[in-house]
């Protein structure tokens, strides 16, 4: 996206107005010169060397859905930064995914009763803009209304809620259709994090309903909506051989046994230097599977040791060239019918649930939505320039 779109979008904006690594502050980058209107090509500050002039954008350099995350109250504001966010977002994507919006902590609001309202709403935009929906998530364990974490009936009744919840969230999302009759959810994450490591985590689920829950909600959900793609997601799947050898397995028994699963979602919170070597074994790794890979959660730290007090060309280099890794390998490592696509984890670095105060810098945009290098670096790898 070029400086001068940037800019137009800012100015049009202030007329009618003014959301797991291993081994990341200021704002990062500098205010551009207002362009001449009456000049063909705007002057730029080319002397930034955290910023560059994008030229593409992301959906238009990749044969699979690019994606990002959204809130039912973002899209509904119109203040200025918001209407440049979602802007940016048209521009550049076609896949959205809900932050929190569709987690079960919004909607599950007591027994047998649902909110789907903040959904709905992102479902609506998504239909009017023409984005997927990626459903996120049916079953996590860092969200659980406080009414089901204090259940008091007893655990066949505590599993009965949960199916109910499962299947009426799936099969109320399965409603909403485009003018080709395509469901406008296109997936879900079924279950969320189910390993710790490579042991099963312990969680209220496990507790009450035991540990073949996760078999059971991708179950629940099939019997809801028989087309929609159901997947397992997890972080770390690159970086931790264990973990991810763990859910292969899983999935290798979901295929022996008949539970239905359609792809794995890889959340790839990364940091500059992690992981290396094995990013590109673990990519081969879940494409191996045959099931859709979803890179699902991508972000990539530049501070993750807290060594810096504000961030360095060297720095924003090596996380340049991580996005530019990620885009690459996903693209030339996982077969095309298996590409479900690419969302990264935030907008600009202030949204970002890294940001950590100012003290990480980990997405493509600046706080003032200028486009970083790291954008660079992930446009290059999506079409196929190794790093």
């Amino acid at each position: 996206m070029k400086i001068l779109k940037i800019i137009s979008v800012l100015l049009l904006a202030m007329c009618i107005g003014c959301s797991s690594g291993d081994d990341g502050g200021p704002q990062v980058g500098g205010p551009t010169e207002t362009p001449d209107p009456d000049s063909e090509t705007p002057p730029v500050d080319n002397s930034d060397p955290f910023l560059y002039s994008a030229t593409e954008n992301l959906k238009d350099v990749a044969d699979f859905p690019l994606g990002n995350i959204v809130s039912a109250s973002k899209l509904a504001s119109t203040s200025a930064s918001n209407t440049t966010f979602k802007d940016i977002l048209n521009q550049e994507y076609n896949s959205i995914t809900a932050e929190n919006d569709m987690k079960m902590a919004n909607m599950f609001t007591g027994p047998d009763t649902y909110d789907f309202s903040d959904g709905d709403a992102i479902v609506a935009y998504a239909l009017e803009n023409g984005f997927r929906v990626h459903g996120h998530a049916l079953i996590w364990h860092s969200s659980i209304p406080n009414w089901l974490n204090t259940f008091e009936g007893t655990d066949e009744e505590f599993e009965a809620q949960v199916e109910a919840y499962v299947k009426a969230t799936v099969a109320h999302f399965a409603e909403v259709t485009d003018g080709d009759g395509t469901p406008v959810v296109a997936s879900w994450d079924v279950v969320n994090e189910y390993f710790d490591g490579s042991a099963v985590r312990t969680s209220l689920f496990t507790q009450r309903i035991g540990t073949d829950f996760h078999e059971k909600a991708f179950q629940w959900a099939r019997e809801a909506d028989p087309d929609v793609k159901l997947f397992y997601n997890d972080y770390n799947i690159a970086g931790e051989v264990d973990k991810r050898n763990a859910i292969i397995s899983m999935v290798s028994n979901f295929i022996s046994d008949d539970i239905p699963i359609d792809g794995i979602g890889m959340q790839m919170h990364l940091n500059h230097d992690w992981p290396s070597t094995d990013l590109p074994t673990s990519i081969q790794d879940i494409a191996d599977t045959g099931l859709l890979v979803h890179i699902s959660e991508l972000d990539v730290k530049a501070n993750y040791s807290d060594d810096l007090s504000e961030l360095t060309v060297e720095r924003a280099q090596a996380q340049e060239e991580q996005y530019q890794r990620v885009g690459y390998y996903y693209t030339t490592i996982v077969p095309q019918a298996q590409q479900f696509g690419l969302t990264i984890w935030g907008v600009r670095d202030q949204d970002s649930w890294l940001y950590d105060g100012g003290s990480d810098w980990p997405l493509l945009y600046d706080n003032d939505f200028n486009t970083k290098i790291t954008h660079r670096g992930l446009v290059d790898g999506l079409e196929g320039v190794a790093p």
